[in-house]
């Protein structure tokens, strides 16, 4: 059975370099095709942020035994999940709050949907990556150090940013699946070594 990229820290070898990568962060949205009654949400749970004049949605933050997590819940059924580590915990998460829902009388009785719209990775390729000439051999890339510290470069195929920093640590966002964590990583990789940066 092939690991789960979002599981733990995990060790890519690619032309001879080596880089570990995690996933950070999942962004995931969901629809329980279901109006929600916030106002009632409130009355019944402590355990929510909601301030209507200055945002639209309930903020509920999920603990263990519950995987720690963020839901931004609105009114017209859909939501925002985040802070997940593991993709597979989605499920566990959502059907924390159908549960909570259902406690309070408000039946969700449709199956939620949900898409994973945003996943953010680090990696460490574990040396030191000139950025100056990174920044004249990589297309699409953009280096502003009196802006922002590190080299933002996006790739198209599939979609995703890096954000490289000269420590040789990287952040990778934009992914929509997990599938692609590793075939990019390695795809920056050998990049990075076919022009001498790493």
């Amino acid at each position: 059975m092939q690991p789960n990229p979002s599981e733990s820290s995990q060790n890519i070898k690619k032309t001879g370099h080596s880089a570990t990568f995690k996933v950070q962060n999942s962004v995931i949205s969901v629809n329980f095709d279901h109006q929600i009654p916030l106002d009632e949400i409130r009355k019944h749970y402590r355990d929510i942020e909601y301030n209507s004049q200055k945002f639209p949605g309930i903020c509920i933050r999920l603990t263990p035994p519950t995987p720690k997590s963020t839901v931004l819940l609105f009114h017209n059924g859909k939501a925002i999940i985040t802070g997940l580590k593991n993709t597979k915990d989605i499920p566990k998460v959502i059907a924390k709050i159908v549960y909570k829902l259902n406690r309070i009388g408000i039946h969700v009785t449709s199956k939620p949907k949900y898409e994973l719209a945003n996943i953010v990775a680090s990696i460490d390729f574990k040396c030191r990556i000139n950025l100056d000439i990174a920044s004249l051999v990589l297309d699409s890339s953009i280096y502003e150090p009196e802006i922002f510290p590190g080299l933002i470069y996006r790739v198209y195929s599939p979609k995703a940013v890096f954000l490289i920093f000269s420590s040789g640590k990287v952040i990778l966002t934009g992914v929509k699946s997990e599938n692609c964590l590793i075939p990019l990583i390695k795809q920056l990789g050998t990049t990075l070594k076919a022009q001498n940066l790493l």
